[in-house]
């Protein structure tokens, strides 16, 4: 999203709603009428804000590790207040990306992941995880009509497979696949199974 950020007219607060609404604007630049939409965590937040505020634009929808709500959201803004006042650096990083595995990747490539992590704006990392914080989406979900399907990490501790359970019974037709060997970041920690379940529905 920061990539495209000036060229579809994101301003802050960057919340999951303007995320979605850049993420429409960036089509329509790129005159792309439907797409398969992939969101994964916070991007599967935005990804359900695009299909229920832009409906006409999704063909099919893939969900990854997310959820239709923050399971504690109280605890869930505290922890992006908490952002106010750090310094955006690898030791505010580092903590974050060490959350999403069940099993640490080699050090060169969590260098590598928390590296990309530091390149996110600060103020958008505080904006979009207070957004994510209050962000429920569950009692609209039965408003989704595109096939999706829905993929959630065994061990995930923020994204849980209750959170998928919940997605795949409000939404009619959906399919939850459940890695039995994944945290919360299954498309890096299982990449062969994601494929295998992904790639026919995708295409």
């Amino acid at each position: 999203l920061p990539g495209f950020a000036g060229s579809a007219g994101l301003e802050g607060p960057y919340t999951m709603e303007t995320y979605a609404d850049a993420l429409v604007a960036l089509l329509d630049e790129r005159h792309i009428e439907r797409a398969v939409v992939v969101g994964g965590s916070m991007g599967g937040v935005v990804a359900q804000q695009l299909v229920l505020r832009h409906p006409d634009w999704v063909e099919r929808l893939l969900l990854v590790a997310t959820g239709a709500y923050t399971g504690d959201p109280a605890a869930a803004l505290a922890k992006a207040e908490s952002l106010v006042g750090m310094t955006w650096d690898e030791s505010a990083v580092r903590p974050v990306v060490e959350g999403f595995f069940r099993t640490a990747p080699s050090d060169e490539r969590f260098a590598e992941l928390v590296g990309v992590a530091g390149m996110a704006s600060h103020q958008a990392a505080i904006d979009a995880a207070r957004s994510n914080a209050a962000t429920r989406s569950l009692e609209r979900l039965d408003e989704i009509k595109v096939p999706t399907l829905i993929i959630q990490g065994r061990h995930d501790r923020s994204r849980t497979v209750a959170h998928g359970e919940e997605m795949q019974a409000a939404i009619a037709g959906s399919r939850l696949e459940v890695l039995e060997d994944s945290g919360h970041t299954p498309q890096l920690e299982e990449p062969e199974a994601i494929h295998r379940l992904a790639m026919p529905f995708l295409i």
